[in-house]
Parts: C-alpha cells; structure tokens; sequence
C-alpha cells in the first residue's frame, strides 16, 4: 500500500448533530492527506446531515441501520482502503499513516484500533482491558474500533451482512474464514463511554458478553437485536 493511497472514512450516524462536527474536525486533524470524508445519516429528518458545518464531505442518506449504512459509503467511496468511524470516536495522531503502514504487511488486508474510553473511571478501565484481551486472541474487532479494510477484500467479502446487530463480528469472522490477516494495532481511538455509564458499565459489559455469546450459539441477529435495544438504528 502506497503512502499516496487514498482513504474513504465512512461515519454512519443517527441522531448525531451535538457530536458529527467535533468528530469530522477530529479526521481533518488525523488524516493528514488524500482522504475523504463520507457521512451517511439513517435518520428519517437527516438532521446529522444538516448540522454539517464542514464543506468537502460527501452527505448521503440511507435507510436505518449501521450495515445498510456502512455498505452504501463504501459503494461511493473513491478510496482503495475504508475506514468505519462512529461520529463519537476519537482517532489517533497520524492515523492514516498507521492505517497505511499496517495494510502494507504482508497478508494483512484488514485491521483495527485498540479499545479506549473517554474517562478515568476504574469500571471502565477494567472493561478497556478485558476488550482488548477478548480481542487480541479471538481476532474479531468490534466496530466501535475504528475498523479498517482494503475495500477490493471488503467488496470480496460481500460487505457488511445487513442484520440488525453482529454485522461487524460477522463480517470479521468470514474474513477469517477466508484465512486472511486480520492486525489489531497497539494504538487506541477513544471512544465515547456515554453509552456504558447511562445503563451502567458493568451492566453494559455483562450484557455485551452474553449476547456475544448467544451470538456464537447460533441466535439469530434479530432477537439479539430486540435483547440489546437496537431497533435497527445505532
């Protein structure tokens, strides 16, 4: 992978007008050059598209539903590698270059950040290691990672499969079917912990492994779905 090869950053939203410009400011410091910022809002008003503050970003409306969301930005990217950011993650200083430099191992075709939190809380800290260790030996990231992909693999893999929850652990889990490298970088993105301290980070942690889980059980998205609360439109 040449360090002149471009990079489509692929933000999926839904309700996000208070975060999508501090996180497009966040890229435009990161990425150095020869990227693209692609913003696709699954909301029904657009309203995360309307509060877009930043010129040069390509807006596209989308059905709800992150996969749906994430397969139609990479349809329009011009990039030769995609990279999934969610709207409240933060990425890393020089963030293409470590992007760049990971695909141009031999093998890799597919990778993503190390887990971080927005706060010092010890219960959050504890979830940042045990992630990073279930990580680390099964090899599948989660998206909330800043996942990153070649997009000719990405388009080989048949894009996200469009389920209502696991898309990201599916897709990863077919790459790997595929015997194909996936590199899990020691660098981290920091993402928000709003979600984790609304409900409770042990409630949420707990929950997020029993529904991974169910998941490797055999349960199908749907009623995962139903069980974690997504309706289709995180």
């Amino acid at each position: 992978m040449s360090s002149s090869s471009k990079i489509s950053v692929i933000i999926p939203v839904y309700n996000e007008a208070d975060t999508i410009n501090s996180c497009i400011a966040n890229v435009q410091r990161t990425c150095g050059e020869n990227y693209e910022i692609i913003i696709v809002d699954g909301s029904v008003d657009g309203s995360t598209l309307s509060a877009v503050n930043y010129g040069e970003v390509l807006l596209l409306a989308s059905p709800p539903g992150r996969a749906a969301q994430m397969n139609l930005g990479a349809r329009k990217a011009k990039g030769d590698t995609l990279l999934f950011l969610h709207a409240d993650t933060i990425l890393p200083p020089a963030a293409d270059n470590l992007v760049r430099e990971t695909l141009r191992a031999p093998c890799a075709t597919a990778g993503a950040f190390k887990l971080g939190f927005d706060t010092t809380l010890c219960s959050m800290k504890w979830i940042t290691i045990l992630a990073d260790l279930r990580c680390r030996l099964e090899r599948v990231p989660y998206g909330d990672q800043a996942i990153f992909v070649y997009k000719s693999t990405f388009e080989k893999m048949g894009g996200f499969p469009e389920i209502p929850l696991m898309e990201d652990v599916e897709f990863f889990q077919n790459i790997k079917r595929q015997g194909l490298e996936i590199v899990i970088l020691k660098e981290a993105i920091t993402t928000s912990a709003r979600r984790y301290q609304a409900a409770g980070p042990l409630r949420c942690a707990l929950r997020n492994t029993f529904l991974r889980m169910l998941h490797l059980c055999g349960v199908k998205p749907a009623t995962l779905a139903k069980m974690y609360g997504r309706k289709g439109k995180e």
